[in-house]
């Protein structure tokens, strides 16, 4: 049940979150006013702090906090609150504002937390790109829209050719500096709404929403020949085989998608490495079928 409402609430709109926020003051308020102040209503100030920092931020939540405080201090007056000297109910007020502030400041510690950490459980930990299981997802995405739309996708398969002998001669600290710096090459020349990870070791794959077969030409032959020199001018003894697959409406599942660029990947190594290799894929075709 509290699942349901945190996604209910999450998916309302800010302005209606904004208003639950000052709902909240008001109802405690008024029912700490109409119980007059021998009961003591001070836990209930913090519900309203905690909603607005959690739901819409530090800034929000630092603005309720001081309107709980205000009201708090309002419905001490109202209810006949008699202090031994004026100074004290304002000492009060100023207390329980740092109290809030306080909480809302450690929320949002926690709140970067979880987010920083949900963050590095969807990217390889060596390149900072994708991992495969994130990529998939997005995939899962895009595949929806491009059914939706009538528009093609185009998924890439790369793989680095000799990678195993640039770990073998020149150590794994140099292997993890390969991986990086290709990461980082495919990242520059991705769109906002291009994908890209490192599937397993030196194999990387690319999602181009929207991105027809001359696209996909102009777009993986220049990326090949960025990569080659990067390799080039590091001396590093490496090539790049990639499997570019143009898929047509309708798109199968993304675990299938791999496979098949995968497989034209493989075609390109067993032909000599080091090239691009691309197909448009019709599922009715026969040379889709013995692809697959």
């Amino acid at each position: 049940m509290l699942i349901e409402s945190d996604k209910w609430i999450s998916t309302q709109p800010r302005g209606r979150k904004m208003a639950i926020s000052f709902l909240l003051v008001a109802v405690i308020g008024m029912a700490d006013h109409l119980t007059g102040y021998e009961i003591s209503f001070s836990i209930f100030y913090i519900i309203p702090v905690l909603f607005s920092a959690w739901y819409l931020g530090k800034k929000f939540g630092y603005l309720v906090s001081i309107l709980s405080a205000v009201t708090w201090l309002g419905v001490d007056y109202t209810t006949g609150h008699i202090y031994s000297h004026i100074a004290f109910p304002f000492w009060n007020a100023f207390v329980r504002l740092g109290i809030f502030l306080i909480v809302v400041a450690l929320l949002g510690r926690l709140m970067d937390s979880l987010e920083y950490q949900a963050s590095l459980a969807e990217l390889d930990g060596l390149t900072g790109i994708l991992n495969a299981r994130t990529f998939k997802s997005r995939c899962d995405t895009h595949f929806f829209l491009s059914i939706r739309n009538k528009r093609p996708v185009t998924m890439a398969y790369m793989d680095l050719d000799g990678f195993k002998g640039v770990n073998d001669s020149l150590g794994h600290s140099i292997g993890d500096q390969v991986l990086k710096a290709v990461a980082d090459a495919l990242s520059k020349r991705l769109r906002a709404s291009d994908v890209c990870a490192r599937l397993d070791g030196d194999e990387f794959s690319i999602l181009l929403p929207e991105t027809s077969y001359s696209g996909a030409q102009i777009y993986f032959t220049k990326l090949h020949l960025d990569l080659i020199e990067l390799a080039k001018s590091n001396n590093w003894p490496i090539g790049f085989s990639i499997g570019v697959v143009v898929f047509q409406t309708p798109i199968i599942s993304p675990d299938q998608a791999i496979q098949i660029a995968d497989a034209l990947m493989y075609q390109v190594k067993q032909s000599g490495k080091n090239s691009v290799r691309f197909f448009e894929y019709d599922a009715n075709s026969d040379a889709s079928s013995r692809l697959t």
